[in-house]
């Protein structure tokens, strides 16, 4: 159920999944969806929890198995979901849709968002201090920093293949930013944030 449900979400959008297209899609009828969840926003929340536990656990995966240097594996993290945009489409990130469409009016949904988020952070986190540590990624800013600004840039690179269908612009993102902008400064000492 939650899985079919991830797929309602990620393809309609919160609003654009109605509980009936849910019921009808997973074959339940409405007194029991309702013995499983007490509402569709509790619903869409345990959709970001299994949304968040499974992508963390295939990013781990990733990395525990990657051979590469850190920055290089973050690379080719970027390029993996290049390479599931190019064959399932610009659906974009789950959590990245629904907190641009119920971020600010569900509170339940938000801390899911916010959890997933969290322990998405923290393998990412790694590799970028595993790189500063090699020298291969400045180290004037923490790496949480860094992260973020990573993702939040993702975002809106993924914002703008919803728009003109186009994936290179992504590529060409995540190497601006981890091999120019991400470069050790090599002049004078900066503080770090």
């Amino acid at each position: 159920m939650l899985q079919q449900g991830k797929d309602l979400l990620t393809e309609h959008g919160y609003h654009g999944t109605g509980l009936k297209k849910i019921l009808d899609t997973v074959k339940v009828p409405k007194g029991s969806f309702y013995n499983y969840f007490e509402s569709k926003e509790q619903f869409a929340s345990e959709i970001i929890e299994q949304y968040g536990r499974d992508l963390t656990k295939k990013l781990n995966d990733f990395i525990e198995q990657s051979r590469d240097n850190p920055l290089d594996t973050l690379r080719n993290i970027y390029l993996r979901m290049v390479a599931d945009i190019e064959k399932n489409g610009p659906k974009g990130c789950l959590v990245g849709n629904l907190a641009a469409e119920i971020g600010a009016s569900s509170e339940l949904c938000q801390k899911s968002m916010l959890n997933a988020f969290v322990s998405w952070k923290t393998p990412f986190t790694t590799l970028i201090s595993d790189a500063q540590t090699k020298g291969l990624i400045r180290d004037d800013l923490g790496a949480e920093v860094l992260f973020d600004l990573l993702w939040e840039t993702w975002q809106g690179a993924l914002l703008k293949v919803k728009i003109d269908g186009k994936t290179e612009h992504l590529i060409q993102t995540v190497d601006v930013m981890l091999y120019h902008l991400f470069l050790p400064l090599t002049s004078g000492e900066n503080k770090r944030i």
